[in-house]
């Protein structure tokens, strides 16, 4: 078993037995507290998702900044790959590692075409085509409108990320609102079930039945959810 499958393993153990004697101390019934514990064993998944969303986000939004950088270090007179090395030291935290690399593969004679490919293809962002194909383009042609495509480019960048975040924002609340929703009456079974005849409803084979159906409707309600509320990936047409 490879080391990230085995601690994804881990995890999702701990998480139910951790929930599962949570809730069973305050329910008393093992059948509750095993439906609630498989629905929670989601959370540490789910957290991991938003956090690897949100520094994809930040990356993206970095971008604007290295394009001025860029700029700024080509109207000083610095050349294409010379001002590309710099924003390994001087770029933005997130996109440091990549011009790194980029740095690191063109000391060690790294053709610079090849090298701005092979670091679009790491980044996997439609932003990053743009940018590292407008770098090829002008290192390929150069001229003074090398200058205005990048301020250029890093306008439309801009925008794009602006209408993205408030598109995100009106998601989010809706996405929160969904998400409530979908534990609302897992919290009022938990609540409920505090109360002797709740515990011997769902002590019956019937309400083990009525538990299962809910623990499959609310995954899949959710996962419906989150399928409808996530904004579409921006295609990469310079892949």
């Amino acid at each position: 078993m490879k080391p990230s499958a085995k601690r994804s393993a881990l995890t999702l153990t701990a998480s139910i037995a951790a929930v599962f004697f949570i809730t069973l101390l305050v329910s008393g019934t093992p059948t509750i507290s095993l439906a609630i514990s498989m629905l929670a064993a989601a959370i540490p998944f789910l957290i991991n998702k938003y956090r690897a969303l949100k520094v994809e986000r930040e990356r993206d939004s970095s971008w604007p900044e290295a394009l001025d950088s860029l700029v700024s270090a080509l109207q000083s007179g610095i050349a294409i790959p010379e001002a590309v090395c710099s924003l390994s030291a001087h770029g933005p935290e997130l996109l440091r590692p990549l011009f790194l690399m980029i740095e690191e593969a063109l000391l060690e004679g790294g053709d610079f075409v090849t090298v701005l490919l092979e670091a679009k293809t790491q980044a996997n962002s439609a932003i990053a085509d743009q940018v590292f194909e407008t770098l090829i383009f002008a290192k390929d042609f150069g001229g003074k409108d090398s200058n205005a495509a990048l301020r250029l480019l890093s306008e439309f960048v801009r925008e794009d990320i602006a209408v993205l975040e408030e598109i995100s924002t009106k998601f989010g609340w809706i996405r929160n609102s969904a998400a409530l929703a979908t534990v609302a009456p897992w919290l009022l079974l938990l609540l409920l079930s505090t109360q002797a005849s709740t515990r011997e409803a769902f002590a019956t084979i019937e309400g083990t039945k009525i538990l299962i159906v809910g623990v499959l409707l609310t995954g899949i309600a959710y996962t419906w959810m989150e399928r409808v509320g996530s904004l579409p990936v921006p295609e990469r047409a310079l892949r």
